[in-house]
């Protein structure tokens, strides 16, 4: 009975698909009727103070109702009826224009938008910015990177990954890290880009702060549920970050300096109104803070860098070429006598890079359809050096090196089509290729004592990993009704890697309907496909842990999500309040067998080192923001539960995930004194993290039973049920003033906060403590690392 079910669910999910498809084309191939006299005014909107082009702006004809959103490129195109209208644009942060056009043809205008000096008596800024009603999309949320600027962060570093985690539903994992849990997802399921190319460890020194440079970065877009179609390999979220294109008319510049890093941002035009370029920088210096300190035997030391880069070009027919660029690097070293050369000395290194290029062109094929082009590669590697030498008193020295490392390496090509027929329908659809090669891991190893040979040993799985994957979308949304839109889509992909091939449908569907002026119902449906795997250990992504592809005998990862919501605004859109419940189901995790590891894939293969499970997640979500006035901020709370299953882990039974919250809390709020006086306030609370601990002890026959932390000689532990306790509950507040103030040559802000204001122990791990007693006892400690910790910075602008 049980296999039937199975079987009918996934039956039932190919006939969606399917229909999707129908839906799908159906409405796009309808031909609506327009009168004779119908025109397209087409073109793009633009920034009056740098020419960058603006995404989200909207473009509207308020008299008829009809209007639509630039897309990520600021291209809009709106078909109306030949006659005198009034075109209103506007957007968050700039002031609205009306044009009054007189149109009896196709028309192309670019439009240009003020942006908005902000005053005490009419403040509107957005503490985040939230969709439309109107909007088919639900679980996402766009950034306002002004207001990530002002929000109090751990010493004093901007990151837009952390002001991501006070969303619903979002996790950080260990305090402090900025990695993304989203909705019961790994880290590994967050599809995160970076102009258009995935970044796969976006994070600095072991992920206390992210790869993303906010004096680079335009504009940042967070899916949690309904993903489109356009979006594909990965379950759980997409986080989309575009950079600055650099202004064509002027130059420009910022930075910053904090307590443990500096940044500077430069950009500006090459060629006026053709040509522009941005190139930003930022490196820690924590390493060498602490250098003055380290007086004894040890010396150690961590450090990060990180460029962006980016230029664009427009060509006098209207097409636009990019071509962008990231690079980072992260070093850590530790050292016990590293003055002894000869006698006894012990070095350890490891580093890690992510590197990134794309060349990107678009451009309006007519009035109703945008191309957009973009080939680029992206490369992640770790490596690690171990280095010991030993010389005892009978003078025959031992020396031991090893040296490890694991890559992964994409190629990209795709293409990408948006097709505006008129104001009831927006076609998107494309195509992808993505070709991955693997290395998850060679180890080289050398061992030389002075009385005998040299010995050496090269280590390595069987070659390479390559494996290719290709996928085509379509996807419409659809004015069925002034009160009804539809977005109907679907995905179909191909994966391939060594001799083994999978395909996937994944169907995509999403629905709003506005109730009143005021109130909108939402619902989604996802279905998606994840051909790589991260291979760690509980769930924490560190810069250790391996990329592998699916593969015989390791599936691919694939789920979906169903979400229901409701979205109500207040007093004119003062207030807003949305609710969401989401389902997810998802198969194809990997984790290590008992006693595994990355250096034993030198002598197995990867299907043999792991096990294979199935997670499942749901909860209900609360959102509360204020959006004008000298108070803006959000409450947040959520509701959730994730388990996890695998045969081989808890006798086949499910238990907790290691980040199952019951229950989150997030407030954010902002007053503004002034133009000049800005206070944040961010509160946290989160129910402690299911935690793996020892159900019993019994006396055996010796030896260190299944865990050296757990066991004495003749004790061994009885391990138990996985994550039937938790860890203390977390919660925290952090605060921060800025002062700021304009000069003649630009501007400077002083910022001023303190992480976990009231100096609560936090628990960042929960491990176990062996008493000195002769019974043995073994008691659990937590270690809190984050309390109370001040910040300080300064940024200028010009």
């Amino acid at each position: 009975m049980l296999g039937y079910v199975k079987i009918s669910v996934n039956i039932n999910l190919e006939v969606l698909g399917w229909l999707n498809i129908g839906i799908l084309f159906l409405w796009s191939l309808q031909t609506v009727w327009v009168s004779a006299q119908s025109v397209t005014i087409s073109g793009y909107v633009e920034d009056s103070t740098s020419s960058e082009r603006i995404p989200g702006a909207s473009v509207s004809i308020p008299e008829r109702q009809s209007g639509t959103i630039t897309n990520q490129y600021g291209f809009y195109s709106l078909t109306t009826k030949a006659s005198s209208i009034r075109l209103l644009t506007s957007h968050v942060g700039y002031k609205p224009v009306w044009n009054f056009l007189e149109l009896n043809k196709d028309t192309t205008l670019i439009l240009t938008l003020e942006p908005k000096i902000v005053r005490m008596k009419d403040i509107e800024v957005v503490a985040h910015e939230e969709s439309s009603l109107d909007e088919i999309q639900m679980s996402r949320h766009e950034i306002p990177l002004e207001e990530i600027k002002t929000l109090p962060v751990l010493l004093g570093e901007i990151d837009i990954q952390k002001t991501l985690q006070l969303l619903p539903s979002v996790q950080s994992g260990i305090e402090g890290s900025s990695g993304l849990y989203v909705r019961g997802g790994r880290a590994d399921q967050n599809l995160i880009l970076l102009d258009g190319l995935p970044l796969y460890n976006p994070s600095h020194l072991f992920g206390f702060f992210s790869v993303f440079n906010s004096s680079a970065m335009k504009r940042v877009e967070f899916i949690k549920g309904g993903f489109p179609a356009r979006y594909g390999g990965r379950l759980s979220s997409i986080v989309n970050y575009t950079m600055k294109e650099g202004n064509r008319k002027r130059l420009e510049g910022e930075g910053g300096i904090g307590l443990i890093s500096s940044r500077i941002m430069l950009h500006g035009p090459i060629l006026k109104n053709r040509t522009s370029f941005l190139i930003a920088g930022r490196r820690s210096y924590l390493d060498q803070l602490i250098r003055p300190f380290q007086w004894g035997r040890k010396r150690y030391g961590a450090a990060f860098y990180d460029i962006n880069v980016k230029v664009n070009h427009i060509f006098p027919r209207g097409s636009r070429i990019y071509l962008s660029g990231y690079a980072g690097r992260d070093g850590f070293y530790y050292e016990d006598n590293p003055r002894q050369k000869l006698l006894y000395r012990t070095k350890y290194n490891l580093g890690w890079y992510n590197r990134l290029a794309s060349l990107r062109w678009n451009k309006v094929l007519g009035d109703k359809l945008f191309a957009n082009s973009l080939i680029g590669i992206t490369q992640y590697r770790f490596a690690s050096n171990t280095y010991s030498l030993d010389t005892p008193e009978d003078n025959i020295s031992t020396e031991f090196d090893r040296s490890w490392y694991s890559e992964i390496v994409d190629w990209t090509g795709k293409i990408d089509f948006e097709y505006i027929p008129n104001t009831r329908h927006y076609v998107r659809f494309g195509l992808e290729g993505i070709l991955h090669r693997f290395n998850p891991g060679t180890t080289h190893t050398r061992l030389n004592q002075s009385d005998r040979l040299p010995l050496n040993l090269l280590q390595t799985p069987a070659g390479a990993l390559r494996s290719w994957q290709g996928a085509f979308y379509a996807e419409d949304d659809i004015q069925l009704h002034r009160t009804l839109r539809l977005s109907a889509g679907i995905r179909l992909g191909i994966y391939s890697a060594n001799g083994s091939h999978f395909r996937s449908i994944e169907p995509r569907l999403g629905i709003n309907i506005q109730v009143g002026e005021r109130t909108a119902l939402k619902a989604s449906f996802a279905q998606s496909k994840q051909y790589v795997h991260l291979l760690g250990g509980g769930g924490l992504a560190f810069p250790t842990d391996l990329w592998i592809p699916a593969m015989d005998r390791i599936p691919p990862q694939s789920g979906y999500q169903v979400a229901t919501g409701i979205r109500q605004t207040y007093q004119d859109g003062l207030y807003t309040v949305s609710v969401e419940g989401y389902l997810k189901r998802m198969k194809g995790h990997i984790e290590y067998k008992v006693g595994s590891n990355r250096f034993r894939a030198a002598l197995l293969d990867w299907p043999d080192l792991v096990t294979i499970g199935t997670g499942k997640s749901h909860g209900a979500e609360l959102f509360i923001q204020k959006r004008k006035g000298q108070l803006t901020g959000w409450i947040g709370y959520t509701w959730a539960q994730t388990t996890r299953r695998f045969a081989s882990l808890n006798q086949g039974q499910s238990f907790p995930d290691g980040y199952d919250r019951r229950h989150d809390i997030s407030v954010v709020m902002q007053y503004r004194f002034s133009r000049t006086r800005i206070l944040s306030v961010v509160w946290i609370y989160g129910s402690g993290y299911p935690v793996w601990v020892p159900a019993g002890r019994y006396v055996g026959s010796g030896g260190f039973g299944l865990n050296p932390e757990y066991t004495y000689p003749n004790h061994l532990v009885e391990p138990g049920p996985v994550n039937t306790a938790r860890a203390p509950n977390y919660h925290r507040a952090d605060i921060s003033m800025q002062f700021r103030k304009e000069r003649y040559w630009g501007g400077r802000t002083i910022s001023v906060g303190l992480y976990n204001v009231y100096n609560r122990k936090n628990p960042m791990f929960v491990y176990p403590k062996r008493e000195a007693t002769g019974q043995s006892i073994i008691s659990f400690r937590q270690l809190s690392l984050l309390q109370l910790i001040p910040a300080i910075s300064w940024e200028w602008h010009f």
